[in-house]
């Protein structure tokens, strides 16, 4: 039995939101999505949302100026000749719009309309010191969707063979990996390694500290991690029948998580937006945005919301035991 005739008899996903830029850049992005739909037999809808500013903004009550009239049916053009450019079928397509406002809030409100299983985006935003200093559009996006959002860096690499999956062993990060593998499943490999990697920061260490040395410490506190990681990933195996590594390693969490996709390439990063504290979820530089910037890969980011969503987290519980290597 494939991976994706595995989970056949409860496909979450129907609709996959894609949001395009409408140039070639985005042709990955909704590659991506389509690749994401067509495996688990979804339909995508395909929204452009540019920005409220002159000539597609704002204008007086009953104005109807041709500039911009022109502009937006310009811009409907560019979309149906992407979907026609990349071959997406009549069949496939739940539908096509062009909006005008913030493209966060037009494509976080989308998929609460549309009732979208995941929405699909691109990893940059249009001007890079904007997204270093205010946030990207995806960022703000990862912030705002109730579903789970796929970031798209490059090609995504379909079928997936390798993802990894920072865990902070919680029960909000273990509803994200249940929820992410259950989406990724579709477009998962036969033989598809999960590497869920936990890092041990320097508070953890210093809360085995007594009267041993800080490396004794550090030591305690990663031989514990191990044990608890291990115990996560049995307590929540996935449906998917995938090899599964574990590893902890020392540091601060962006920055490992950086290191391993550095020296151990993935297709894929599986992380779950929420911090351990309420204050990371609103600062620009937590670890979901850290990843969502940074990372050399296209990135599945799962939050509490979207993990909980339609019972994903619970029917990703039962079926398959991990193999540990």
């Amino acid at each position: 039995m494939s991976i994706s005739q595995s989970l056949s008899s409860s496909q979450p996903l129907h609709l996959v939101l894609i949001g395009t830029s409408l140039g070639a850049e985005s042709d990955a992005v909704v590659r991506a999505g389509l690749a994401v739909a067509r495996a688990a037999k979804a339909q995508v809808h395909l929204i452009h949302a540019a920005p409220a500013q002159h000539p597609l903004g704002r204008y007086p009550e009953g104005a109807v100026l041709l500039e911009i009239q022109g502009e937006i049916d310009a811009r409907e053009t560019a979309l149906h000749q992407q979907i026609e450019r990349l071959g997406i079928q009549p069949d496939e397509l739940a539908g096509a719009d062009v909006h005008t406002g913030a493209p966060y809030r037009i494509l976080v409100e989308a998929a609460r309309k549309h009732q979208a299983g995941l929405i699909v985006i691109g990893a940059t935003g249009v001007d890079q010191l904007a997204a270093e200093l205010l946030g990207s559009t995806a960022e703000r996006v990862l912030r705002k969707a109730t579903v789970p959002v796929l970031v798209v860096r490059g090609e995504l690499a379909v079928p997936l063979h390798r993802v990894l999956a920072p865990v902070d062993l919680s029960t909000l990060s273990a509803d994200a990996f249940h929820c992410g593998l259950g989406v990724l499943c579709p477009i998962a490999a036969p033989d598809l390694q999960v590497k869920t990697l936990y890092a041990v920061g320097l508070l953890e260490t210093l809360a085995f500290r007594k009267d041993e040395s800080f490396e004794a410490a550090a030591r305690h506190a990663e031989s514990s991690a191990k044990e608890e990681l291990r115990r996560f990933v049995l307590e929540n195996r996935p449906e998917i029948p995938v090899r599964l590594e574990t590893a902890v390693v020392r540091g601060e969490a962006r920055q490992e998580i950086l290191d391993e996709l550095k020296g151990c390439p993935a297709d894929l990063v599986l992380l779950g937006t929420h911090g351990r504290g309420g204050l990371d979820r609103l600062v620009l530089g937590s670890v979901a945005a850290t990843i969502a910037r940074k990372a050399p890969c296209s990135v599945l980011m799962v939050s509490p919301d979207a993990a909980m969503a339609e019972g994903i987290a619970e029917a990703v519980a039962t079926h398959f035991a991990p193999a540990f290597h």
